[in-house]
């Protein structure tokens, strides 16, 4: 500890990297490029996987579509290449299974002509049913999402988003109570709703108008006013995927006769399997960043080492005196592995230090022109603490590392040799 503290020997370290000024710049020049490719690259991934969880909310990720197609196998009578269309029996059917959690009915009504006073435009209408809100969760500032007794006693109440609410409501900041009008019907306004999850959007949330699906249905459908155009479901957690899609379809086919083995009869998408394969690609982007970075790091690594060998050849004489005059072998070790310390690790922090610098102007850029400006979700484009530490260890590792060869280069000198040359 007493020689750590020796500002004379780190005095003769600064001198000896000074007498080669030039070559000590340019080989730190390539540990500082590795540190900071390696900490720029890995902050860019841990971002847009922060930024793809942060898209997911608080999405159930158990969760399953399910939309009719056209039947694939002739069944019991049935002919093939039926078209058939899903009800609300099959919302309430898939909701009494044990492997389901939740399940709501879509229903796609289109664009509507919607007016507020003077001000008018014309938005997405959707009907939801109250468990949507919980299959996929989006932020509600204002009031409150459909609930079951909008649905029981078919409310004319709607949830509207954040850009019809600016569009017709203007300086208002809660519109809750107001009513509106959607062609010739009137509805009263409980709730504004704000995008927190994107990933199973049918429409653009900010101008989507939503209503209950019993209302949606009997106001704008068809079919006995019964039919849903697709259903979402969410499974337990502690269900696999496969095994709730198998349940719903088996449920779902026995109320349509249709054969338990068609695969085309049903659209579905299972949000678990895409979220598997999307952290499946992000952990492939951290794999190729730690192999890029430390492959860059290991070229600058290796120049360090080479200029030690070259800075060990130079005082060959110096060396072999120290010998001569009893130097034991840990001292000649621990300052050619000092040099090499020194050299790395100031070019490592000083990269560390730019690339969390740069990372941090990414984080005000996005800030200001994605969360701010378009009220969008707030990523954070920074490298988190334990990555930051990592990325030292590895530093300090490498940094001795270098200094290995030129050691032990240093160490085999004879004094009797060294003080012969010239």
């Amino acid at each position: 500890m007493k020689r750590f503290f020796d500002i004379d020997r780190w005095n003769e370290i600064w001198q000896t990297i000074a007498r080669n000024r030039k070559r000590s710049i340019m080989t730190a020049l390539g540990v500082f490029w590795g540190i900071f490719m390696l900490t720029v690259m890995l902050g860019a991934g841990t971002g847009l996987g922060r930024m793809f969880r942060g898209q997911l909310g608080d999405m159930a990720t158990n969760t399953i579509l399910m939309q009719p197609q056209q039947t694939g196998i002739p069944y019991k009578g049935m002919p093939k290449n039926r078209w058939w269309r899903m009800d609300n029996g099959d919302v309430e059917t898939v909701r009494q299974l044990p492997e389901v959690l939740y399940a709501s009915a879509v229903y796609w009504v289109g664009e509507q002509h919607c007016t507020y006073e003077q001000r008018k435009g014309d938005y997405s209408i959707m009907g939801y049913s109250p468990d949507y809100q919980r299959i996929q969760p989006q932020k509600i500032p204002y009031g409150r999402f459909i609930n079951e007794i909008d649905m029981a006693r078919n409310r004319k109440v709607c949830v509207i988003g954040t850009q019809v609410q600016k569009d017709l409501f203007p300086g208002e900041p809660n519109p809750v109570g107001k009513v509106i009008k959607v062609n010739s019907a009137y509805f009263t306004v409980v709730g504004v709703i704000r995008r927190q999850s994107s990933v199973m959007s049918f429409s653009d949330l900010e101008r989507t108008i939503i209503v209950p699906v019993s209302l949606a249905q009997q106001l704008y459908g068809r079919g006995g006013g019964n039919i849903i155009h697709m259903l979402a479901v969410a499974g337990r957690d502690d269900t696999p995927s496969k095994a709730v899609e198998q349940a719903c379809r088996e449920a779902i086919f026995a109320r349509h006769v249709i054969a338990p083995n068609d695969e085309k009869a049903i659209w579905t998408i299972a949000t678990a399997e895409m979220f598997e394969k999307v952290n499946g690609l992000f952990r492939g982007i951290a794999l190729l960043t730690w192999i890029v970075g430390l492959g860059t790091l290991l070229a600058g690594i290796v120049g360090v080492s080479n200029i030690m060998l070259v800075l060990v050849k130079e005082r060959t004489q110096e060396i072999g005196i120290r010998r001569a005059l009893g130097a034991p072998p840990s001292a000649i070790i621990g300052q050619i592995l000092s040099e090499s310390f020194v050299l790395t690790f100031i070019a490592g922090v000083i990269a560390l230090t730019a690339g969390v610098g740069v990372l941090s102007v990414v984080d005000s850029i996005y800030y200001q022109a994605v969360t701010v400006a378009q009220e969008g979700i707030e990523v954070s484009w920074q490298v988190s603490f334990g990555t930051a530490m990592l990325s030292l260890v590895i530093l300090v590792a490498g940094s001795l590392l270098a200094g290995v060869i030129p050691a032990l280069r240093a160490l085999g000198i004879k004094a009797v040799d060294a003080i012969r040359e010239e």
